[in-house]
């Protein structure tokens, strides 16, 4: 007889659905003790409160829902996993060989006839299964189990608990009882073993069906109304951690309201001042260019014939970066260009929120290492 893995859908639906009544279950527990728990500290609150309607909902969600959630969403996938991996494994025992003609355990001869397949552990538990052959003897008519190679299965030795001689084992069946006869062959010491092989039939749950359900969220309209709290408690999570991160960056946040917005007009009216007192004229902006970012690129020349380019080249950068410090533009990073007096860049504006706290952050940062003196 050859064991066959793969069974029909609604087998592994089964299995996974009681699983997840079983976790339901446990869960429920939890939250029904934060239900009396919430109540025992505030007594006087009325159960049909918002306060405690709200909390409530949320000690579902959390305790029960999103798990709830997840295994339906999973269902399909994991119960397509099951069956996959029990064809795999039917395949593998259709697909196994013989490579080795093995000989009967009992009487040596050759010959034997494949009568079954099966998976089993080689080993130890923690090793891959491999298929195992059952084969009966034309010649005794008794079993042998071996693997591809021809080998036999070892099969469990018992030994004496008082000499530890192996033991001789005996089995003998009574309907439903199978019972195991030892005996030490060396000291004559026996004991019997026996196995009730009667099948038990599960206990009746007589809540299944009811509970499943409930858990497994069959019911259309309670599964939608499950997401939509969910979806309203990770929104009021989400406000909490935000509320959180500004709290504790308070000094960032602060810093970017603080910063001036300037305009492509006050950029100019900004800087050309500063420059000039910096013996640099004739500053222009050119056209912008406008992306995803707000780019634009300048000019100016230097008045001051005995500054060599490098010099020219630092302090105008200096004075830019300075002068724009509390602004939301910034010099960028492809730097000065110098060419016989004649300076020119480019200047980013920084307008999203996100990226007006990334400026912050790094200025911050830029700062607390020059202070400490470049050692962070």
């Amino acid at each position: 007889m050859t064991y066959t893995h793969l069974r029909d859908r609604s087998f592994y639906e089964g299995i996974y659905d009681r699983t997840t009544v079983m976790s339901g279950r446990i869960d429920q527990e939890y939250f029904e003790r934060a239900y009396h728990e919430f109540f025992r500290i505030l007594p006087d609150e009325p159960k049909d409160s918002d306060r405690a309607t709200l909390y409530l909902n949320l000690f579902y969600v959390v305790f029960v829902g999103n798990d709830l959630l997840d295994r339906y969403d999973m269902r399909s996938k994991r119960v397509d996993e099951m069956m996959a991996q029990d064809k795999a494994k039917d395949a593998q025992i259709a697909t196994a060989r013989l490579t080795n003609e093995p000989v009967c355990r009992h009487c040596g001869k050759t010959g034997l006839r494949i009568t079954g397949k099966m998976l089993h552990h080689k080993d130890s538990l923690g090793e891959p299964e491999e298929v195992l052959f059952t084969l009966t003897c034309p010649h005794c008519k008794k079993n042998t189990a071996c693997w591809y190679d021809g080998s036999q299965l070892e099969r469990h030795k018992t030994y004496c608990p008082k000499c530890k001689a192996e033991m001789i084992e005996k089995d003998t069946r009574k309907e439903k009882l199978l019972t195991t006869t030892y005996t030490c062959p060396a000291c004559g010491h026996t004991y019997k073993d026996r196995l009730d092989l009667t099948v038990k039939e599960r206990e009746a749950d007589s809540d299944f069906e009811r509970d499943r359900m409930i858990y497994c969220l069959h019911d259309e309209k309670a599964r939608q109304e499950l997401r939509d709290g969910k979806s309203r408690y990770e929104g009021m999570a989400q406000l909490g951690r935000e509320w959180k991160e500004k709290e504790d960056n308070k000094h960032i946040y602060d810093a970017v309201a603080a910063l001036k917005k300037l305009k492509i007009t006050e950029l100019s009216t900004t800087l050309a001042p500063e420059l000039e007192k910096a013996d640099y004229i004739e500053f222009s902006l050119d056209r912008p260019e406008i992306g995803r970012d707000v780019t634009i690129g300048f000019s100016c020349l230097d008045s001051k014939p005995s500054r060599d380019d490098y010099d020219s080249t630092k302090i105008l950068k200096k004075t830019i970066s300075t002068t724009l410090e509390d602004t939301n533009w910034r010099l960028m990073s492809d730097g000065i260009h110098y060419r016989l007096g004649y300076l020119s860049g480019r200047l980013r504006a920084y307008e999203q929120e996100d990226e007006l706290i990334k400026l912050i952050s790094k200025h911050s940062r830029m700062r607390s290492h020059h202070q400490n003196g470049g050692n962070i």
